[in-house]
């Protein structure tokens, strides 16, 4: 047999599998949950079959022959057939055309990762606590801010436990999708606020910022959390306009943007006019 043609054809086989498909086969190989219990040839094969490592004789593989699938490496397929098992390429199977099906696989945006490093912090007397934990501690600045770049897109999903002191004109900000974190207001992207007076009035507001311009679109009461720790968790998809704040659990509102900001490259946290520490910061991107 000239082993040079095949070679030749599985390389095709597999360059043209992984084109189509939504996994490509080195993530199939590392994660058997994606497996199918049963695959189809969708190729005239010849099958060396094996019983414990013996060769016991030799088939045909016919296109539609369904085969139970045991084992899937990146340059090869085990299956079984009886008592038997026999490997294949995957590109004579429809292994990936099936998984191609599939919804895709969740794209991850890169880590916010340590404050220790990756961070800048224009403005505002910044402390990094520990690797997941960062404090600003100037009830003066109106305007604090630290960033971090990370590329956004599509439909995100944004984490973090945070805590401040009310007073007036108090909140915390963070600020998604946003083209400038270096700058006073980010340049464009949205600012979700969380606000409590002097009174114990507190609440949530989210702010389209368009050429540093914040343009406040719906503001929601919250509970008043006083310097204690507050799950914040906002969700933003591009695709929709829509985004979503939950707070300790609760949704506290939505809002949707008939025009909404496609993306974004920096996330920033800040303050106005209190303490506040950030911490557990997760930015990732959702299916």
């Amino acid at each position: 047999m000239n082993v040079r043609p095949f070679f030749l054809l599985l390389t095709t086989l597999l360059c043209t599998a992984r084109l189509q498909a939504q996994f490509t086969i080195e993530q199939l190989a590392a994660d058997p949950k994606l497996w199918p219990a049963e695959i189809k040839l969708t190729q005239v094969v010849p099958l060396q079959l094996y019983q414990n490592g013996k060769k016991t004789g030799t088939m045909q593989g016919t296109v539609g022959l369904a085969v139970r699938l045991k084992r899937v490496e990146a340059a090869r397929l085990t299956i079984e057939i009886a008592n038997a098992v026999a490997f294949v390429p995957p590109g004579a199977t429809d292994l990936l055309a099936r998984m191609a099906a599939l919804p895709p696989a969740p794209v991850v945006a890169p880590p916010v990762g340590n404050f220790r490093t990756g961070w800048k912090m224009p403005r505002g007397k910044w402390t990094v606590v520990s690797d997941t934990e960062i404090a600003q501690m100037d009830v003066k600045d109106t305007v604090s801010s630290a960033y971090t770049t990370i590329p956004q897109s599509g439909k995100m999903e944004y984490r973090l436990k945070q805590r401040y002191f009310g007073g007036k004109s108090a909140c915390t900000t963070i600020y998604i999708m946003c083209d400038a974190g270096e700058r006073l207001e980010r340049g464009n992207g949205y600012l979700i606020a969380d606000a409590l007076n002097e009174k114990g009035k507190a609440e949530v507001s989210i702010y389209k910022v368009v050429n540093d311009g914040p343009r406040s679109m719906k503001t929601f009461p919250a509970e008043a959390a006083n310097g204690v720790w507050i799950d914040l968790r906002i969700i933003c998809d591009t695709g929709t306009g829509v985004i979503e704040v939950t707070r300790n659990g609760r949704v506290v509102g939505s809002w949707t943007d008939p025009d909404p900001i496609k993306t974004g490259k920096d996330f920033s946290i800040g303050t106005c006019l209190t303490k506040a520490a950030f911490k557990d910061i997760q930015v990732r991107s959702l299916p």
